[in-house]
C-alpha cells in the first residue's frame, strides 16, 4: 500500500481480502468487484476453469483489472481437493502420495507447480499438515499425510520444495491443527477434546518443523480450548492462537491467512460486520471470503469503519499490510 495509510482510504484494506469471484471470465459486474475492493488476492475454483486457455486468460485479466495486481491462488491438494479436473487429471491425494518417496514427491510437485505458475497462480493453498487418518469424517481424512508428524513433516516438505522451485508460493494448513477433531468446519465449529501434552507433542509438531521455512499459513477454524478458553471460539478469532502461539512461540514470520470466513464455523455464529475485524484483530493478515461479493464489500467497509474508529486496529491492518507486501 503506498501514499495513504490504512486510516484515510479503505480501498487499500481491501489488499486484506483474498476473494472468490464466479464464472471462467470477467464479466462487467466482476471487474467492478476487483475495482472497487482492490483485493490482494483471488482464489480461484472449478467454476473459474472452463478450460485451461480460459483460466490463463482469466488469471492475466484479473491482474489487469487491479493495480497493485493481486495475488492468485488455487486449492489444489491432489485427490479430492483439485481444482482444476477435469483438464488436469491423476494428481494423488496426500495419503497415496506419501508412499512414493520424498524425492519423487518434490519432483512432482516441482512440475505440477510449474503447470500451476505457466496458468498464472502465484499461490497454491498447500500442503495439508493436519495428522489425520484417512478414514476420518472430518473434512481432512486422505488430504493428510497420516498420523505420523515425521511422516507429515517429510511429506509437506516435499511438496513445499517443489512448489517453490516452480515459483509458487506454498501454504501451510490448518493452523494449529485439524487432524483430532470430528467435525467439518465447512458445516460445524469442531472442538478439540485430545489433551494438549499429545496434541503439542504431535500436531503442533509440523507447523513447529516448517513454518519458518514457509511463506503463508492458513490458519483452520477449530477451537482449542486449552489455548482459547472454554468458550466456542475459532482459532481465527483467537488471538491467543492466530497471534500469540504462530507468532511468539511458532516464530513465524510471513503471512497469516484465514481459512473462508464463510465457513460456517464462524460465519453461523458472529455477525458478518464484525467478523472480518475480529479475525484481523486476532493476527490474520488476509482473510478469505470465496463466494458471496456483498459479503466481500461489507467485509472491507468493516475494516474500514473500525480502522477509522481505532488506532491500535489502524496498527494492526498496516502491520498486515507490511506483511503482504514483503510476500
Amino acid at each position: 500500500m503506498t501514499g495513504s495509510s490504512p486510516h484515510e482510504s479503505p480501498h487499500g484494506l481491501g489488499q486484506i481480502l483474498f476473494i472468490g469471484i464466479e464464472g471462467g471470465s470477467l464479466t462487467e459486474a466482476t471487474r467492478g468487484l476487483l475495482e472497487e475492493v482492490r483485493p490482494g488476492g483471488v482464489i480461484l475454483f472449478r467454476r473459474n476453469v472452463p478450460s485451461l486457455p480460459d483460466l490463463a486468460a482469466l488469471c492475466s485479466a484479473i491482474r489487469d483489472a487491479v493495480d497493485p495486481a493481486p495475488f492468485i491462488a488455487v486449492d489444489e491438494e491432489g485427490g479430492r481437493v483439485t481444482r482444476l479436473e477435469p483438464h488436469v487429471t491423476g494428481l494423488p491425494s496426500a495419503v497415496e502420495a506419501a508412499s512414493a518417496g520424498t524425492d519423487k514427491l518434490e519432483t512432482y510437485w516441482r512440475a505440477y507447480g510449474t503447470l500451476l505458475a505457466t496458468l498464472g497462480f502465484d499461490i497454491d493453498f498447500a500442503p495439508v499438515v493436519d495428522l489425520c487418518p484417512a478414514d476420518a469424517a472430518n473434512g481432512i481424512a486422505d488430504r493428510s499425510f497420516g498420523i505420523s508428524p515425521d511422516a507429515v513433516i517429510a511429506g509437506a516438505r516435499a511438496v513445499m520444495s517443489g512448489l517453490t522451485s516452480a515459483g509458487v508460493l506454498p501454504t501451510l494448513k490448518h493452523f494449529p491443527g485439524l487432524g483430532p477433531t470430528l467435525l467439518d468446519s465447512h458445516h460445524h465449529l469442531p472442538s478439540l477434546t485430545k489433551p494438549k501434552e499429545s496434541f503439542e507433542r504431535e500436531d503442533l509438531a509440523p507447523f513447529e518443523a516448517l513454518a519458518r521455512e514457509a511463506p503463508l499459513v492458513m490458519i483452520g477454524h477449530g477451537h482449542y480450548p486449552f489455548y482459547s478458553g472454554p468458550d466456542p471460539i475459532a482459532a481465527t478469532l483467537s488471538e491467543a492462537i492466530s497471534g500469540t502461539l504462530l507468532r511468539e512461540r511458532i516464530g513465524f514470520g510471513g503471512v497469516a491467512v484465514s481459512d473462508d470466513l464463510e465457513m460456517k464455523a464462524v460465519s453461523a455464529r458472529i455477525p458478518w460486520d464484525d467478523l472480518a475485524p475480529r479475525a484481523v484483530a486476532a493476527g490474520n493478515d488476509m482473510l478469505l471470503i470465496c463466494h458471496r461479493p456483498e459479503r466481500i464489500v461489507a467485509a472491507r467497509d468493516a475494516l474500514a469503519r473500525r480502522a477509522a474508529s481505532d488506532e491500535s486496529f489502524g496498527r494492526r491492518c498496516a502491520q498486515a499490510l507490511s506483511r503482504i507486501a514483503r510476500l
